[in-house]
């Protein structure tokens, strides 16, 4: 079937399978199913909606709503609703069914739903705050250990200024790094250590400005490489060559001079039509050790699945998911949703829905809630209906009648609006995906987070751009990013970092830097194009008007590796 995006007016298709899907996870209440309908967005549309709910990097100092006590929030303090620290909302003090209210049914469900979001208290930040240690400065993330300034990263220790840096130890400046150790300004790599600017890359050490490399060590501006040792430009030396050739390029050219050597390097090979490692009847790009995936992006051990962003690896596999953005770790048969994960099953249209099961239309429910709708901030509670606590026999005969209500508003089958977002559209995943102005976001009736009135400092030094000249004193001083003056400053663990490895201290901010980096990424689309070899037609990241010699995978292999 195909239909036209009612938000962008794009023609897309819903298939067989599609249908398939949605009646397979379609919710049954008391013996009747209740079928999704078929979306009425394109793909595009329905995740640029979820991601308009994902507020990653804005974080703000404002007062625990409970104690008065000064905390870091993803929340700005003029927020209707209340915002607890985090030992605060984790705790046992409070009890988010005392805000529980009847459903009206000469009201919308979603005009309900913003009234009980806008009273139930918030969690500060989106962590696991019992599995984080001396890891304050984090958000969207579990299980750290001293860790600062990282994002979407779970069972990480000694992490910096990093976006999905997954089992990492000792990684800085890294974006979507797996099980790896002392990376800096690396990308799309897995089981990588002691590597600089070293970028789609697996299970690969002691490398350095590097791109596509499997099994290889001591390499150095080198790419489209297998199991090899010392070899800088692609080209084999002795070690004692390497080390020399290495230590010498190191001294005469800066590291913004090196990085641009890699990227005209990178910009002249050949490529293959997607960034793959060890997948199997994918469609999308960045996936590890996945199966059977149409069009998913920066996943791992995920199967059977389709549109899902950001999915992380768990004990288990995530299978049998779709439209889903962000978190995974063993999600199951979910379906339009937002940071959902920790083993999350059978969740519908749910935003922040952790370790919970049959949990529909819900925000912030977690520690195992089963058989919920419509709620906010639930923990380990059962049979709740806008935080409302019912008998299981009551649930089953009450849901029902509201699903049907919905239908009739069409509100059923729909993720909550951007409209009910309660970050502004410029804080949120979907600016850096789908950045539109402000005037645009206004005048479609979102909001936009003005900035706050502050003056950035002056930097109060001079700072030597040879890291051997930089001593302790530097953690003490104010720094300023050169391209948007905001200040910030050099930690203890972070100096240490730069002296072992001879990295400069940076000359931006860590907003600016993570930027940068998106900059180098392939946008989150496909396109049809002809292998340049077989003339094979592919789906590939890359577009057409792009110079990139793109290959099918099995030209690809021939080309580079013989």
């Amino acid at each position: 079937m195909i239909k036209g995006c009612e938000q962008c007016g794009v023609e897309f298709e819903v298939t067989d399978q599609d249908h398939a899907y949605l009646e397979r996870v379609s919710p049954v209440y008391d013996g009747r199913k209740f079928l999704i309908p078929y979306p009425t967005l394109c793909k595009d549309c329905r995740q640029h909606r979820r991601i308009s709910w994902r507020n990653e990097r804005s974080l703000y100092k404002r007062k625990c709503s409970s104690s008065g006590k000064s905390i870091i929030a993803m929340y700005h303090e003029d927020h209707a609703f209340p915002v607890y620290d985090n030992d605060v909302w984790w705790g046992d003090s409070w009890d988010a069914r005392d805000f529980g209210r009847d459903f009206d049914f000469e009201r919308g469900f979603f005009e309900q739903m913003k009234e009980l979001n806008d009273e139930v208290p918030h969690f500060s930040l989106a962590v696991a705050s019992t599995t984080c240690e001396n890891s304050d400065y984090a958000n969207h993330a579990g299980y750290l250990k001293n860790c600062y300034l990282v994002y979407n990263t779970d069972y990480a220790e000694r992490c910096m200024y990093s976006k999905g840096v997954n089992r990492c130890f000792d990684c800085l400046d890294c974006f979507k790094v797996y099980d790896s150790e002392a990376c800096y300004e690396c990308m799309n790599s897995y089981n990588c250590k002691f590597c600089i600017y070293v970028w789609d890359s697996e299970t690969t050490s002691d490398s350095q400005f590097c791109y596509n490399l499997t099994g290889c060590k001591h390499c150095f501006l080198s790419a489209n490489l297998q199991n090899v040792e010392y070899f800088f430009e692609n080209k084999r030396l002795s070690p004692n060559e390497w080390v020399k050739r290495v230590k010498k390029y190191r001294k005469k050219y800066s590291l913004d001079e090196l990085k641009e050597q890699f990227l005209k390097m990178k910009s002249e090979l050949v490529v293959k039509n997607i960034n793959d490692q060890n997948t199997e009847n994918c469609t999308g790009n960045y996936l590890v050790n996945c199966k059977n995936c149409e069009e998913c992006y920066d996943c791992e051990y995920l199967e059977n699945s389709k549109y899902c962003y950001d999915l992380k690896k768990g004990d288990g596999v995530s299978y049998g998911n779709m439209d889903l953005a962000a978190f995974g770790v063993g999600v199951v048969d979910c379906y339009e949703g937002g940071t959902v994960g920790y083993n999350a099953n059978h969740c519908l249209f749910g935003e922040n829905v952790w370790e919970s099961f049959d949990v529909h239309y819900s925000m912030m429910c977690v520690n195992n809630c089963k058989n919920c709708f419509g709620c906010v901030g639930l923990k380990k509670q059962e049979y709740c209906i806008l935080n409302k606590q019912y008998s299981k026999e009551e649930y089953e005969k009450l849901v029902p009648e509201i699903i049907k209500h919905m239908q009739k508003t069409g509100e059923w089958g729909e993720f909550f609006p951007i409209k009910m977002s309660p970050f502004g559209y410029n804080e949120t995943m979907a600016m850096e995906y789908y950045p539109m102005s402000e005037d645009r976001v206004v005048q479609a009736g979102w909001k936009w987070r003005g900035k706050d009135v502050s003056e950035f400092k002056r930097q109060t030094c001079e700072v030597s751009e040879n890291i051997e000249d930089v001593d302790a004193s530097i953690c003490d001083e104010i720094l300023a990013c050169e391209k948007t003056g905001r200040n910030f400053k050099i930690q203890d663990t972070e100096l240490r970092f730069y002296k072992k490895w001879g990295i400069p201290i940076p000359k931006f901010c860590p907003d600016v830097r993570h930027l940068n980096r998106l900059q180098h990424r392939n946008p989150r689309k496909l396109w049809d194009r002809k292998c340049v070899d077989c003339e094979a037609l592919v789906k590939t990241s890359y577009s057409k008007d792009r110079t990139e010699k793109v290959h099918c995978d099995k030209c690809y292999l021939k080309k580079v590796y013989g």
